[in-house]
């Protein structure tokens, strides 16, 4: 990975036979909110698909040195490491361009830590994304904490789902952001991210409750258009500061859905450029952070990204 290219904090990719019927999938899987979620019943879903080697074109196309692909949210652990596994494979076959979180269901006790475990063994070098709500736990739950505890003690970082209670119900189910900054406060060793801008807390730039954010909370901009203006970036970085801003896309999301048909990266990097940001904010943004969070582990390549 070159010191200066682009990388995608926040990605999520699925095998062939997924996007190929995904509502079936789904069912036959035992995962409904997955599947209302990419294949909403009586209105057009602006999930897009795009396998390993269409992710790649698009990634040159757009200049994108690599992407984190980060596990979904899954109600079932045995999804989870089906994903996990399509993960391993695909770092593998493109080592230094794809990276991996691993997903996990902590509802699912000791079985979803040992398979944490193993997904980090296997070139995995991240956790996430978690949803709480949709996974059946609360942040306080023990085993909650084994997997905190785990990617503390592995030096990976965690992504967790979040949605801004100011937004309308198509944003997503609401998230417990005070409990996550609860969370930071209590793992001050951990490294938490998150995604879509915090929930809006970046943009405002303080817990709900008022008061500093904790340091180790970064925040990735996946799904930025379809959920803010483009003046999000200036404001966040006014109020956290470039360094702790992640660039994400949440390809294949369809970011325009009035104006494309197919996912990419190049609209949104050049909504991005025209931001008002600095050079150097536009490097910590668009690589230079996420590669400092990521350094304490090893890419597939086995060399510090």
């Amino acid at each position: 990975m070159t010191q200066r290219g682009i990388v995608d904090a926040h990605i999520h990719m699925y095998a062939a036979q997924v996007a190929a019927d995904p509502a079936a999938w789904a069912r036959a899987h035992g995962e409904p909110g997955w599947g209302a979620c990419v294949a909403p019943a009586g209105r057009r879903s602006i999930q897009g698909w795009a396998d390993p080697e269409a992710l790649i074109a698009d990634m040159d196309e757009a200049g994108v040195e690599a992407c984190v692909m980060l596990g979904w949210y899954w109600e079932r652990q045995e999804t989870c490491e089906l994903q996990n596994g399509w993960y391993a494979e695909w770092i593998r076959r493109h080592p230094g361009r794809l990276i991996g979180f691993a997903a996990v269901q902590p509802a699912q006790g000791r079985r979803s830590l040992e398979a944490l475990e193993r997904a980090l063994d296997s070139g995995l070098v991240g956790v996430g994304e978690i949803l709480p709500q949709a996974q059946g736990f609360t942040l306080d739950d023990p085993w909650w904490r084994r997997v905190v505890e785990t990617a503390v003690g592995r030096r990976v970082p965690i992504t967790l789902h979040a949605t801004d209670p100011e937004a309308g119900a198509g944003a997503g189910p609401r998230t417990p952001l005070a409990d996550y900054v609860r969370l930071a406060r209590e793992y001050p060793e951990a490294t938490l991210i998150l995604a879509h801008w915090g929930g809006g807390m970046a943009v405002r730039g303080a817990g709900l409750e008022g008061g500093a954010l904790p340091a180790n909370l970064y925040f990735d901009t996946a799904a930025s258009p379809l959920l803010y203006k483009p003046g999000v970036f200036r404001e966040a970085v006014e109020r956290v500061g470039a360094g702790r801003i992640l660039y994400g896309s949440d390809y294949p999301l369809l970011l325009y859905p009035a104006r494309e048909r197919k996912p990419g990266f190049k609209r949104f990097l050049e909504e991005i450029g025209s931001a008002g940001l600095n050079a150097g904010e536009r490097e910590a943004i668009l690589g230079s952070n996420i590669r400092r969070l990521l350094s304490p582990g090893l890419a597939p390549t086995g060399k510090r990204v």
